[in-house]
């Protein structure tokens, strides 16, 4: 499979784009788990100054993907099903309070766009395009809530992990362009239940709909990222 990496490139600072690549590799299979990484090393992989190298790999440990040892660089911690599952538990308990405290702080515009976008993506050709416009909203919506659910600390905690999350459903992603099925794909639905359980007013409904989203997640993930590699 073609890597992803030269593909979509995280815009922003050179640390969250190598914390991109470190994790679009990983997760490919094309860096494995207890692999040591030195700061040398990575900077002459990816042509860049040591710096943004170091601050990528504090980053990546902050998020459990490496540990760092003293004047021995970074190792690679395994990341399977297990390690899936608590992440996404972790995302799904704090966004589904987000949607809550966002309920009513989104405009009936961008709600009313959001319907009309997520119910045309539902019922849409699925397609590399259908694929791309999929995580393109996908990352909308999640983003939205968060920024509006009127919490700094609970909206920080969202986004330190979101490049985590993003990488993971973006290799997904790939891969299922690269043999053209998107069967069990179905987030563009779950994500038109939470919209409208916003634009009704409905809180415990809206973090319900995100509840039932997220705990969807992790089996897709799963199926298309660990069960594949370990067969």
């Amino acid at each position: 499979m073609a890597s992803v990496v030269s593909k979509q490139l995280m815009h922003g600072s050179r640390r969250q784009t190598l914390v991109h690549q470190v994790l679009c590799k990983f997760f490919q299979g094309e860096y494995e788990p207890n692999q040591r990484m030195t700061v040398q090393s990575l900077a002459r992989e990816w042509d860049v100054s040591a710096t943004p190298v170091r601050e990528a790999l504090v980053e990546l440990e902050g998020i459990g993907i490496v540990d760092i040892y003293p004047n021995r660089g970074a190792v690679l911690r395994n990341f399977g099903a297990k390690q899936l599952h608590e992440i996404c538990q972790v995302r799904r308990i704090l966004e589904s309070e987000a949607t809550r405290c966002a309920c009513g702080h989104i405009t009936p515009h961008e709600l009313s766009k959001l319907t009309e976008v997520f119910s045309e993506l539902a019922t849409a050709k699925r397609t590399v395009t259908w694929s791309e416009r999929t995580q393109e909203w996908d990352d909308y919506l999640h983003e939205l809530i968060y920024r509006q659910c009127g919490s700094e600390r609970l909206s920080h905690e969202i986004n330190r992990y979101r490049i985590l999350y993003r990488t993971l459903r973006q290799v997904r992603h790939s891969k299922r362009q690269t043999v053209k099925n998107y069967a069990y794909m179905e987030e563009n639905a779950e994500h038109l239940k939470i919209v409208q359980a916003l634009a009704a007013g409905d809180p415990e409904k809206a973090a319900q709909a995100m509840n039932d989203h997220l705990l969807q997640t992790p089996i897709g993930l799963e199926r298309d990222l660990f069960q594949q590699r370990d067969s």
